[in-house]
């Protein structure tokens, strides 16, 4: 099946549309964000702790959504969490203070953990397992889409003010609110039971479960990019002189680094496998995270960040692609479970990020890579072989 088929099926357009709206949103606070908490008065770390922020408060109310979305459906789900996007970006326009900054980054990353586990799920049974892989792709590329257009949006109406800023994701997460009410239908959940999840999706009781192991890969994508978002644009500030509108550039070329990578990765998961690619994708994204240390001009800045879009690209949709394939019956409990972990990934990596920052710059890059290095080997280890054979006889 090709992209333009799984497109062609219905009800998968306005779930991309709604991954789309809340990339776009988030997307557009990002040129500005930083610089927008250092006048409320934020150091390195606390950058790091907004960022991190976020990422806590998802990783309380992922399990919390998965299991609403599961009994109560997923476009309730959708429909409180793009309302709840709104607030936040609202609350973010009238913060004069770090602390109600605060609370608007704590608001906000509650109602992202309902998006993305209901949105994947929505794709989970609108898609065959042969094809899951290719639909995972377009969630990627929908999100990077969705970060290419927000950023160019955010530096340009930084240029106006930060509060435009935020009023125009308040209204864009609005226009998704509408969207999700009026454009998609709930599909039947496929009710197939078996899977390795078992005992393990409530209380993750083995330590040594391949699952568990995936799911630490799923918290290794997050850690980086929660870094990236920490400390990249006080990075080029600092070292390069950018300004928001270029650290919007910046961010909409990554974007489009994304979109195209993960157009790729959808057909690399179905030739190579998933189990490859995670292994694969981790060497590659810790050594384009490394190199970023080293940046001192633009060139030197954007193929580090190329290296590891790719790396990222290969990882994320491959986790994301096994786990459905892997879990059928009330995806939503495992999904919300896998968002946990990759915001876990989001605490954990903006806060070392901002720590290693504060100390020397490049520390928070070679600390994060020799991190994911670390992690790329004890995957390749202990799990690859046990996920391949178990995913061999499914």
């Amino acid at each position: 099946m090709s992209f333009r088929s799984i497109l062609s099926t219905p009800g998968i357009k306005p779930v991309l549309f709604t991954l789309f709206m809340a990339a776009f949103g988030f997307g557009v606070i990002l040129p500005i964000f930083p610089f927008y908490a250092v006048t409320l008065g934020a150091t390195p770390f606390e950058l790091g702790m907004l960022t991190a922020v976020f990422a806590f408060m998802s990783l309380i109310f992922s399990p919390v959504f998965g299991k609403l979305a599961d009994k109560y459906g997923r476009k309730p789900v959708l429909l409180i969490s793009t309302a709840g996007f709104a607030a936040s970006y609202i609350l973010f326009a009238f913060a004069d203070t770090l602390t109600l900054a605060f609370a608007a980054r704590g608001l906000e990353g509650i109602f992202a953990a309902g998006v993305f586990p209901a949105c994947v799920s929505l794709l989970s049974d609108l898609t065959s397992e042969e094809h899951r892989g290719k639909a995972m792709g377009l969630v990627g590329m929908t999100f990077s889409l969705g970060f290419i257009v927000g950023p160019a949006f955010g530096g340009i109406a930084s240029g106006i003010s930060v509060h435009a800023v935020f009023w125009l994701a308040a209204a864009f997460s609005a226009l998704n609110f509408v969207s999700v009410f009026f454009q998609l239908r709930e599909p039947h959940e496929k009710k197939e039971s078996h899977d390795i999840v078992g005992k393990e999706v409530t209380l993750l009781e083995h330590i040594s479960s391949p699952l568990l192991f995936l799911l630490l890969a799923s918290m290794m994508t997050t850690f980086m990019v929660g870094g990236i978002q920490a400390v990249l644009a006080i990075y080029t500030g600092d070292k390069l002189g950018f300004t928001s509108s270029e650290v919007g550039l910046l961010f909409t070329y990554i974007g489009f680094l994304i979109m195209i990578a993960q157009f790729l990765s959808g057909n690399l998961v179905n030739r190579f496998g998933e189990v490859k690619l995670i292994k694969i994708g981790l060497v590659i994204s810790g050594t384009g995270f490394f190199f970023l240390a080293f940046a001192n001009d633009w060139l030197t800045l954007l193929l580090p960040l190329a290296v590891f879009v790719i790396g990222n690209s290969m990882t994320f949709p491959s986790v994301t692609s096994l786990l459905t394939k892997k879990v059928h019956g009330k995806r939503g409990a495992i999904l919300g479970l896998n968002a946990s972990f990759q915001n876990l990934g989001q605490i954990i990596g903006p806060l070392l990020g901002g720590l290693l920052y504060s100390i020397n710059h490049t520390y928070a890059f070679v600390g994060l890579a020799l991190c994911i290095w670390a992690y790329a080997l004890v995957f390749s280890t202990l799990a690859a072989r046990s996920l391949s054979s178990q995913h061999a006889k499914n």
